[in-house]
């Protein structure tokens, strides 16, 4: 159905799930086919595509020309959370404390205490949308069809999508290979207490937070 690849990228914004997709790829196992791969989140891709221009001064202007003289034929994974307000505390939480993944064998220690705060939560919703945008119109514009993958999907089955990852991109489980899990769900009784209490005070009469 598709010819072979050179490459592919896990396009998403931060707190998507895109620790765990990567790896539950790991895991699978298959270096040996000289695939690359890459996570590339929105915030960053203004800088990937200015160090590629000249390195590739024949392809600016384009940033999917830059990209396949980079890494040739390539496949997109589009990654995002259907809840972006979970996606917005989960985020405000990790910068507080500096902790972004747990696995089996890594505990991350927390650098700082979280701590609620309305205006933060909402400034996070604002630019996860725009991100989120920024990706969608990108698509579009350069006519590229990505493989859609939600948070919300990889946690309920991460093996299943994963493995429908790997279908997509024309990949196999090598002799012996199997998908697992490795990251830990980070989410807990705080964040849903934050997600409560941003939707009462956004809720309030008059909203006294503002704009």
């Amino acid at each position: 159905m598709f010819g072979r690849i050179d490459s592919y990228l896990i396009c998403a914004t931060p707190r998507t799930g895109s620790s765990l997709l990567c790896g539950l790829l790991d895991s699978a196992g298959g270096t040996a086919n000289g695939v690359f791969a890459a996570r590339m989140m929105w915030g960053t891709m203004d800088e990937v595509i200015a160090h590629l221009a000249p390195i590739h001064p024949d392809h600016a202007g384009s940033d999917v020309g830059l990209l396949t003289a980079a890494f040739g034929r390539t496949r997109f994974v589009y990654l995002r959370r259907g809840n972006v307000l979970a996606q917005a505390v989960s985020l405000l939480r990790a910068e507080q404390t500096d902790v972004w993944f747990e696995t089996a064998g890594e505990r991350q220690q927390p650098s700082g205490m979280p701590g609620f705060d309305f205006g933060q939560i909402r400034e996070r919703v604002r630019l996860i949308e725009e991100h989120n945008a920024g990706w969608e119109q990108w698509f579009a514009a350069a006519g590229i069809r990505p493989f859609p993958v939600t948070y919300e999907e990889l946690d309920a089955d991460p093996v299943s999508i994963a493995s429908g990852v790997l279908g997509f991109l024309g990949l196999d489980l090598p002799a012996g290979g199997e998908i697992t899990v490795r990251h830990k769900r980070l989410a807990d009784d705080l964040n849903a207490q934050w997600i409560a209490s941003y939707r009462l005070a956004a809720a309030a009469p008059g909203d006294r937070h503002g704009g």
